[in-house]
């Protein structure tokens, strides 16, 4: 992946972790899976573990933004150094 399409991106999870609709979205999500959970018949062992895969999913796509947007800040800060670098070399030029 370029640095272009990293930023991008980075900018796009961004956008998507700031998103009140999506903030509601995971919240909801998550508050009706421990709701499940805590419902859950104690002999139903099998139906609670796989609530919480569906927790444990739903924080690793949280997850998987928030990592976007980091990676994004990681490329932003390559970048400003390469470009730092480069006035230092033609700054011996001059």
């Amino acid at each position: 992946m370029s640095a272009n399409e990293q930023l991008e991106r980075a900018a796009a999870a961004k956008r998507a972790l700031e998103n009140p609709a999506l903030q509601a979205a995971f919240s909801d999500v998550r508050e009706a899976i421990v709701h499940r959970i805590e419902t859950c018949p104690m002999r139903d062992t099998e139906g609670a573990e796989k609530l919480r895969i569906m927790l444990r999913l739903l924080n690793d796509v949280r997850t998987n933004l928030e990592g976007a947007v980091t990676d994004g800040k990681l490329v932003e800060l390559k970048i400003q150094e390469d470009e730092a670098q480069k006035k230092r070399r033609f700054a011996l030029f001059r």
